[in-house]
């Protein structure tokens, strides 16, 4: 049966050979990039999917024309085909060898087309002594037998590049060569070892290129052949008509100018390559050399173990690996594997070692292993980044002589869910977030791996994780107060607002679409359901305790039957739920016994107990409030936390922006910033850094009669750059912008203020607004144009102030434009991307800086928060002023750790610790059994 299993990626065969559902593997046998179709792709289908009513261009200019610009060879040598095979067998065809030399092992494919044309095989031998390299004598001898040579560059299935000098002196010699560059796209090298400009000048050499293996799209069958425009036009008249069908041509003209796309693909696979090739290593296997996105592998005999059996136990497992004995010039040992996600690679791993390690260790891993893939078939469908294993270690769940562990030294043990307690609140802004980042820390504290969650956030102030992801701000702060590494587990779905009724739904980190919210809860929720059940119980394995916030009131009636943040969400995470309510508000306990009498009897049983939050005042005076919303609900009151002033940490609702707006008058000796208070302002925890200097005075403006005098003028970052430039025309702020900088005084542009600054903006698509263009404000020779990819990204680098010396910076960008200058704008900002430089030292440079200083614009978000920046800024409005500098004596992040430290000592003064712990059924802090 299993021999009906031999090509990889039958995914349907594979469902009727190892009884598995639809969706339900983890696939190794395809060698498809991991981070599945560019997202342009999914835009571009929604939009021109009503152009399917037409015919498609049979000539593929338009495709072909993209081609040609990017490798840069004439348009008449290239021919667009039904993917690689069509191609390989087109050429085959049109060339009508006697005899072809194959190097084996090779891609199945090429011998078929040689056999259809009646022609024979010469054999190349490949030998697995010397790791399958091809040599040059081995090559010239097979060419002198053969009428034509047909190569894999690189090898399919050992993944080894031909050394490409040599495949030139053979092409410089007028023998005939077909190359197959199917995977050549992942090489690191791709420009260096690749033949495609070659083939557009020479008569004799043939390459073919998949569009479908580094784009993830085999669905659509796409690939290109590149020749002498002579032998173009003679494999035209051989091909079928109508070829490549319209969907395929657009999809291929989107990702071909997708560099982002590229470039992390190649990053990816040059940190997980090495490590599935070590791990396999390390399991006894036999690894091959290879540079590309798959492994070749062999099974020693000690193993006791023929590939065939290993595909089949693999496969009953959910594991899908290529049986390599099916490609000519390989034994029954030898399989090949996809290199896929770090989470999915360490999968396999456990898997193999489970396998091939037999008895009860295999027995183990059938009881256990099932649902650790079943969660990375879950993050492979969805197309999750997934954090690696050895960044977020699992630990087992009593203290004691506990170590932490990796996940792939858990693969005979029953995975253990995390306990979890969740803070529901009466309504929005009654401090679930700053209480959920609270006891994150004092888990932490207390000695636990703790991480946060919350499933929908509806926030416009985000945060990057360290893998260029975007979650909601609080988060991402809660998981800097758990001292962990932020991941899009922790908020699976970032609702952005970007007009009335509107929002950019992020999912894991990355855009999927603009939802009204009609279609969104109609359409979408159901998804969303399974994405967030899916995070939580990866969260779950990972960590000993999982905080989870829920979102705005669990009883709004209208949204309750499906609901994804609230009280489902605790049912699905098992949590004791302590609801929350905000006395500042008034009416604290009309908010609570509402919201209980609301509750259906089990989402009553559910909530635990009940929190008062910023309580101002003697608190015995509100101790017989107290006793009767004890006795009416038979809920116990677990804390009254008083306010705490100055917290010190970032907010995240844009509600908190009226209290900061109140930040009292300007005193002796400050600056005076004002921040501009867009419609859609977002990211504003840029600025939180300039409310805690002494000697600045920071204040929010939204009209003209709020502008006064200010030193210096923020324009901030926007979820809709159009829209709120236009709201600064409207309300002649603009006016006062211009008026300020033409007077000598200091400007900040971050992020849509500083696109604002350009000259023009440009909105071809209509992806921010409905107007296509609009002249920004002018302070820069520069223009913004919107495009659907989105760049979010962790940036750091130098600044290069007139004058002084190069400042250090870091920070994150969340932009969907891309700005171009002129020739008269200086760049002060040089950002390393990554943090890795490439061998010549080149970098992405950002931002821009007026010929005199005092107006400069960047992407970054966050720049404020570099200590030395901030203060050399500050000082030069002080030198303005006539005043002396001041050493400042601010350093954030530092005084950010004291402030969680403060949080949590706050709280937990005020909360009843014992019962929480009895809660989640762990120890308290000082090692007792609660």
């Amino acid at each position: 049966m299993l021999e009906r299993y031999g090509h990889g990626g039958d995914l349907t065969t594979a469902e009727a050979v190892f009884g598995k559902p639809p969706g339900g593997f983890l696939d190794f046998s395809s060698n498809m990039n991991p981070f599945g179709p560019p997202e342009a792709i999914g835009r571009l289908l929604a939009e021109r999917w009503r152009e399917l009513a037409r015919y498609p261009d049979p000539a593929v200019r338009g495709l072909r024309r993209a081609i040609a610009e990017k490798y840069g060879i004439p348009e008449e040598s290239v021919l667009v085909g039904n993917g690689a095979a069509e191609l390989i067998d087109l050429s085959v065809r049109a060339l009508a060898p006697g005899k072809v030399g194959l190097a084996r092992p090779s891609f199945s494919e090429y011998e078929e087309a040689v056999h259809k044309t009646g022609g024979e095989i010469v054999d190349i031998p490949l030998s697995p002594e010397d790791g399958f390299i091809l040599h040059e004598k081995a090559l010239r001898n097979a060419a002198e037998q053969a009428d034509l040579l047909v190569l894999g560059h690189p090898n399919n299935p050992t993944g080894r590049l031909a050394d490409a000098a040599m495949l030139k002196r053979i092409v410089a010699d007028r023998i005939p060569l077909v190359l197959d560059e199917a995977f050549v796209d992942f090489a690191p090298d791709e420009e260096t070892v690749s033949l495609i400009r070659l083939a557009a000048q020479s008569e004799r050499l043939y390459v073919i290129r998949s569009m479908t293996k580094f784009y993830a799209v085999p669905g659509i069958r796409l690939g290109f052949i590149v020749a002498h425009p002579d032998e173009i036009r003679k494999l035209a008249r051989l091909q079928v008509p109508w070829s490549v069908n319209s969907m395929a041509q657009w999809i291929g003209e989107a990702v071909l100018g997708d560099r982002e796309y590229a470039d992390r693909t190649r990053r990816w696979l040059a940190e997980e390559r090495p490590e599935l090739a070590k791990g396999l290593e390390k399991l006894g296997l036999r690894v091959f050399p290879g540079q590309v996105n798959f492994i070749l592998a062999s099974i020693p005999e000690r193993l006791g173990c023929g590939v065939k059996e290993l595909q089949k136990r693999m496969g009953e497992k959910g594991v899908l690996i290529r049986d390599a004995s099916l490609f000519p010039g390989l034994d029954g040992s030898f399989f090949r594997v996809a290199v896929r996600l770090r989470e999915e690679n360490e999968t396999l791993l456990r898997c193999l070692q489970a396998t091939l390690g037999g008895g009860q260790e295999a027995e183990a891993m059938e009881a256990s292993g099932a649902a650790a893939v079943a969660d990375a078939v879950t993050a492979a469908r969805q197309g999750l980044s997934v954090v690696a294993a050895d960044e977020v270690p699992v630990v087992e769940t009593g203290r004691g002589a506990a170590a932490e562990k990796s996940v792939a030294d858990t693969a005979g043990e029953p995975a253990r869910l995390a306990p979890t307690l969740m803070f529901q609140g009466t309504s929005s802004d009654a401090g679930k977030s700053i209480l959920t980042t609270a006891l994150c820390r004092i888990l932490l504290q207390d000695g636990w791996k703790v991480a946060p969650f919350k499933s929908q956030n509806m926030s416009l102030n985000s945060y990057v994780t360290p893998d260029g992801k975007e979650i909601g701000r609080a988060q991402g702060m809660q998981a800097d107060a758990c001292r962990v590494p932020a991941t899009t587990d922790m908020n699976p779905i970032l609702l952005k607002p970007k007009k009335d009724m509107v929002s950019q739904v992020v999912v894991h980190g990355k855009p999927l679409r603009d939802y009204d919210a009609r279609t969104y809860r109609e359409k979408y929720l159901g998804e969303a359901e399974h994405i967030v059940k899916d995070a939580l119980k990866r969260l779950r394995t990972r960590y000993e305790a999982v905080v989870i916030e829920g979102a705005g009131s669990p009883a709004e009636v209208n949204l309750k039957d499906r609901d994804i943040v609230n009280m489902r969400l605790a049912g699905w995470a098992d949590a004791p739920v302590l609801l929350v309510a905000d006395i500042d508000r008034g009416g604290v306990f009309a908010s609570l016994v509402g919201t209980m009498d609301i509750l259906t009897p089990e989402e009553q049983d559910r909530v635990q107990g009940f929190v008062i939050n910023k309580f101002r005042g003697d608190v015995t005076l509100l101790q017989p409030g107290l006793d009767w919303l004890e006795r009416r609900t038979g809920k116990p009151v677990l804390g009254v936390i008083p306010y705490l002033p100055d917290v010190g940490l970032e907010d995240e609702d844009s509600a908190s922006l009226d209290a900061k707006r109140l930040s009292g008058p300007k005193r002796e000796g400050q600056i005076d910033i004002a921040v501009l208070r867009l419609p859609r302002l977002s990211n504003f925890t840029d600025f939180d850094p300039l409310f805690e200097e002494p000697d600045v005075h920071v204040r929010y403006v939204s009209t003209v009669s709020e502008w006064g005098q200010p030193d210096a003028v923020i324009i901030p970052g926007s979820k809709n750059t159009i829209d709120d430039l236009q709201f600064l025309r409207a309300t002649a702020l603009e006016t006062r912008i211009r008026r300020h900088v033409e007077a000598g005084g200091r400007l900040l542009g971050i992020c849509a203020g500083y696109q604002m600054l350009g000259r023009r903006l440009l909105d071809p698509q209509r992806i921010e607004s409905d107007t296509e263009e609009l002249s920004g404000i002018g302070l820069f020779d520069a223009e913004t144009t919107f495009t659907p990819d989105k760049r979010t990204e962790r940036v750091c680098g130098t600044a290069h102030w007139p004058g002084l010396e190069p400042l250090p910076v870091e920070g994150y960008e969340i932009h969907m434009g891309r700005t171009r200058f002129g020739d008269e704008v200086r760049q002060p900002f040089a950002i390393r991307i990554h943090d890795a430089p490439d061998e010549a030292g080149s970098y992405h440079a950002d931002g821009a800086l007026s010929p005199d200083g005092k107006v400069w614009g960047t992407y970054m978000h966050g720049v404020l928060h570099n200590d030395g920046l901030r203060r050399q800024w500050i000082n030069e409005i002080r030198a303005d002023k006539g005043w002396e500098p001041s050493a400042g004596e601010l350093k954030f992040f530092g005084q950010r750790e004291a402030a969680f430290d403060r949080l949590a000592d706050h709280v937990r003064r005020h909360l009843d610790m014992d019962r929480i712990y009895a809660m989640m059924n762990r120890k308290n802090e000082r090692g007792r059994e609660a």
